[in-house]
């Protein structure tokens, strides 16, 4: 049962890694708004898989800090090694002889702020990450109502203070306490989803349906024009939220039921996700500078298949490394 769950679960992940890299290169706008579910997605399944590796910490009787050291190392570091080789090779990309790039952006991009726009969603994951050990014991309330009505007067409260601009006048709030509650909800819901079947799931995903509705039809009657989630996003608010967690649970509810096959280049794709998240952005980046426009169907394509290969690339690399006995944590970043 556990490896089943493991499959399912390497299939969310890649479903989610492909519409997000979808979301930086489609045009079409009724395709952007079906794949508008996929970083809930991923911070759901995130929450799903932080439960082990939390609960191997405890084992391990090890410390908080040593905990957030490991994430740091497992999400920011890499993070930091792809932005100096990124930053490196623009060198070789100037525009009108002058480089892309000047130190504030470039400085924002590692501290994950208004600098790459990609890099934003590891914000979002290391924010998780360090919230972990509160929302796990939160996890452990064993009256599931007392639970649910604590989570709920939360995001009340964080949407009255988005409804008051409160994130627009405090920088705190603005980067963080926007992201921690709404995402962290939604991690939260990702840790309880590891015991819940699939019914529960599906019974999440027409709630969230419903509150999606009535968001879409209050807007409606506001403006006129039926907006796309994407509008509601940063920060994230109920109108977005609630259809991607619809989307999100209902996959999740459906694959559950699946009877998923183990694949390689799928389980590939899952085990080096942030990899091939990472190296798109240089892809993005450099192929219309050597191909110029292109059909974006066809842009998307050569993305994700450069992005894939030249991370299968960086791996069979690591593992002749490897064998060379060097650094084995070292080179775990690059994994």
């Amino acid at each position: 049962m556990e490896n089943n769950r493991v499959i399912f679960i390497d299939y969310l992940k890649v479903i989610g890694l492909l519409c997000i890299i979808l979301a930086h290169i489609c045009t079409d706008a009724t395709i952007l708004q079906i794949r508008n579910f996929d970083v809930p997605l991923m911070v759901l399944i995130s929450g799903y898989l932080a439960v082990d590796s939390f609960k191997r910490n405890l084992k391990e009787d090890r410390s908080f800090l040593k905990y957030y050291w490991k994430r740091i190392k497992r999400l920011l570091i890499p993070t930091w090694i792809f932005l100096i080789i990124f930053f490196t090779a623009m060198t070789f990309f100037p525009v009108n002889g002058l480089y892309p790039y000047d130190t504030d952006f470039i400085i924002n991009s590692f501290l994950l702020l208004n600098g790459i726009e990609y890099v934003w969603i590891i914000r979002i994951f290391l924010i998780c990450a360090f919230i972990t050990p509160v929302i796990y014991y939160f996890d452990k309330i064993e009256n599931d109502y007392i639970q649910y009505l604590i989570l709920l007067l939360i995001y009340i409260l964080y949407e009255i203070a988005i409804f008051l601009n409160i994130n627009e006048m405090n920088i705190i709030f603005e980067f963080i306490l926007a992201y921690i509650i709404p995402y962290g909800i939604i991690y939260l819901l990702g840790m309880i989803s590891r015991t819940t079947s699939y019914k529960t799931d599906r019974n999440i995903s027409i709630v969230c349906l419903a509150a999606f509705i009535i968001s879409a039809y209050l807007i409606y009657s506001t403006t006129g024009i039926l907006q796309p989630t994407q509008l509601m996003k940063y920060p994230p608010t109920i109108y977005y939220i609630s259809y991607a967690l619809f989307v999100s649970f209902l996959l999740m509810s459906l694959f559950k039921r699946f009877d998923l096959k183990s694949n390689s280049l799928i389980e590939f794709c899952s085990r080096s996700s942030l990899w091939i998240y990472l190296w798109h952005i240089l892809f993005l980046t450099i192929i219309p500078i050597f191909c110029g426009e292109m059909d974006w169907i066809l842009m998307y394509i050569l993305v994700v298949i450069c992005s894939i290969t030249i991370t299968y690339i960086q791996n069979k690399i690591i593992d002749v490394l490897e064998k060379a006995k060097l650094n084995e944590d070292f080179l775990k970043i690059f994994r």
